[in-house]
């Protein structure tokens, strides 16, 4: 019972796979890099509040 939902749990957020056709390739590549540009988004902004929280402990 576990594992089955887990596994629903699994499906609904899992990224769908590129559909048959021509353009599948070129949707595959450009999930990818939309995936890429957020974690690196995501890692700019947690070091820049991480840089601003550090600047704030300081005493001026």
């Amino acid at each position: 019972m576990i594992d089955t939902v887990r596994d629903a749990a699994q499906n609904l957020f899992r990224k769908p796979d590129a559909e048959e056709g021509s353009n599948a390739a070129k949707l595959q590549e450009f999930r990818h890099r939309q995936a890429l540009r957020s974690r690196e988004l995501k890692l700019a902004q947690k070091q820049e509040r991480l840089q601003r929280r550090a600047s704030q402990l300081q005493p001026a």
